[in-house]
This record gives C-alpha cells, sequence and structure tokens, in this order.
C-alpha cells in the first residue's frame, strides 16, 4: 500500500446520533469526535510527512521536526485513550474480549513508530543531525500496519453493536467523564491546531464541535505560537486541503455530515 495512502469513506450515519456516533463520533484529539475523521487526520499528516521529508532545508529542520513529533504524539494518545478508557468500557457489554484485535493491531506497529519518534526527538536535542530519507525508511516499516488498523478498526464500532448494548444514557454518561479526562491531557496550543491542518472541513464541515468564541481563539492566537510546524500540515488553519501532498484528490465517497 504504497504512499499516498487514501482516506477512509465515513460509516453511514448522523454525526449527531449518540449510536451512529461510537463509529463516527468517538476519540479524536481533545473532544469526542468523529473516529472516521480522527484516522483521516492521521492518514493525512502521515502523506505530509512522506511528501516533505526529503526536501525539507536546513532552516525548516526545527519547525518540520516540532510537527512531525507533536503528529506522533496525537497518533499515541489517541491510541492511549482507546486502551485505557473507550476499549474497556465497551467491553463491558460487548465481551471482554471485543476490543482486543484493535489492541493487538496497535502492538504490529508500536514499537516502530516509537522508533521514528526517538530519532525526531534526538534531531530535536541536536544529538544527531536531520536526514529526511531516514524519516522515510523508519515510515516506511510501520505505516501499512497503521493504516491497516485506521480501516479495520471502524467497524468494530457499527451502529448497531452500539444500539443492542449500550442505552443512551450510559453513553451519555461515558462520553461527559471522558470528555473532562481529555479536556485535562491535551495542550490546546498544540493538539487543537493539529486538528485544524489534518482535517479537511470540506467532508465534516461540524469538526471539531467547539464554541465559535474557543474556535476564534485557537485559530487567531493559539495557532501562531507554533504556526511555522503547522506549516508543514496538510491542510490550512481553515482546513483546506494544500495541494501537492499526497492528500489534494482525495475525498470519501461518504460525507460525516450526512
Amino acid at each position: 500500500m504504497p504512499f499516498p495512502f487514501p482516506v477512509l469513506d465515513c460509516p453511514p450515519g448522523n454525526w449527531k446520533d449518540i449510536f451512529d456516533n461510537q463509529a463516527i463520533l468517538a476519540i479524536a484529539l481533545n473532544v469526542c469526535s468523529n473516529m472516521a475523521i480522527a484516522h483521516n487526520m492521521f492518514i493525512r499528516g502521515i502523506n505530509a510527512v512522506y511528501a516533505q521529508a526529503e526536501g525539507i532545508k536546513k532552516d525548516q529542520v526545527k519547525p518540520f521536526v516540532f510537527f512531525c513529533v507533536s503528529f506522533l504524539g496525537m497518533i499515541h494518545h489517541h491510541h492511549h485513550l482507546e486502551e485505557t478508557l473507550l476499549f474497556p468500557f465497551f467491553e463491558t457489554k460487548l465481551g471482554a474480549k471485543a476490543m482486543e484485535h484493535n489492541v493487538e493491531q496497535h502492538h504490529e506497529f508500536m514499537d516502530r513508530l516509537n522508533d521514528l519518534e526517538k530519532y525526531l526527538k534526538e534531531v530535536q536535542a541536536g544529538k544527531v543531525s536531520y536526514n529526511g530519507t531516514t524519516i522515510i525508511e523508519k515510515l516506511d516499516t510501520f505505516s501499512d500496519s497503521l493504516v491497516q488498523h485506521l480501516a479495520d478498526e471502524i467497524p468494530t464500532l457499527e451502529s448497531s453493536k452500539m444500539r443492542a448494548a449500550f442505552t443512551v444514557k450510559e453513553l451519555e454518561v461515558f462520553e461527559a467523564e471522558f470528555g473532562k479526562r481529555i479536556l485535562k491531557e491535551v495542550s490546546l496550543s498544540i493538539d487543537l491546531p493539529l486538528g485544524f491542518i489534518c482535517h479537511d472541513k470540506s467532508t465534516a464541515p461540524h469538526f471539531p464541535p467547539l464554541p465559535t468564541p474557543v474556535m476564534w481563539l485557537a485559530k487567531y492566537g493559539l495557532f501562531r505560537l507554533h504556526s511555522d510546524a503547522w506549516a508543514f500540515g496538510p491542510c490550512d488553519v481553515h482546513g483546506v486541503v494544500k495541494p501537492g501532498l499526497g492528500n489534494d484528490s482525495q475525498l470519501p465517497s461518504a460525507q460525516a455530515n450526512a
């Protein structure tokens, strides 16, 4: 499955329906949001790293590596929350090993993702020199497995399974608790801007579902703190896909805001 990786089709359903939303509305960055949206953000980001790594100039190394480290951190946090919160909650009703294959897939690529992250942090610390080819080689060791996992996980949260297992109240209580946990763990100056630059707004205009004042502050205030790094993202701050980074011709066939 060579670069560029295609984005995923969003599952059918209404993003406002709490049952549909466990496949559509699940963990992304700092809010309960569309799982397919989150996974497509990761795919766009991977494509952007592939497309740019070997062409980075000396004065671009610091911001590009910051983007890469922040992006990999977003993937880490996503899977950590799945394994420690989301999956255990689902397994209380779906069965003790209902999410086991998803976790097994995490283990298939996580060590190699960690290896790339370690190299990038060594570049940041001045311990090794930047080499774009090294980044591509390390990315090649796990990108296929990661993207395959992102596709395979969506059906495990299919709407009919949730309707059969949970009540609306149970999901509402969990989402409230989950949201509190996320707000304690994320950086609004890093995670929220990453959400902007990895999400194609045309596929899901409702995302991220934040109040207008918060969106304004994030776009026109917090975003500027690391704007040099966010310049390497697959989209601009308004969610418009940038050409030439492997994502410009890709749109999912079913939109999440149906």
